[in-house]
């Protein structure tokens, strides 16, 4: 059954300032179907592209591009802030 990743996502508005609205994925990977359903989709979406590797930004891109690295057999990078590790 598909469900709606909309319904896990949740939105705070003007957060960290005002006119900005704050998109937090914590409840779509804190559930299981959810999770999987949205790496799947995205997974979808890649191979048309046909990626030799996935980069994702710190900290959700991690949790988002490794398992669809995973998922597709390829490589995983991760792209950190300047500086943060020698």
């Amino acid at each position: 059954m598909k469900i709606d990743l909309h319904d896990y996502v949740a939105t705070t508005p003007d957060f960290p300032q005002k006119g900005v609205m704050f998109r937090d994925i914590n409840p779509l990977i804190g559930n299981g179907q959810a999770y999987r359903q949205a790496i799947n989709e995205l997974v979808d979406f890649a191979k048309s592209l046909e990626p030799d590797i996935i980069a994702g930004p710190e900290a959700r891109g991690f949790v988002v591009g490794s398992p669809m690295a995973y998922q597709m057999g390829i490589g995983f990078v991760p792209a950190r802030k300047y500086g943060k590790l020698p």
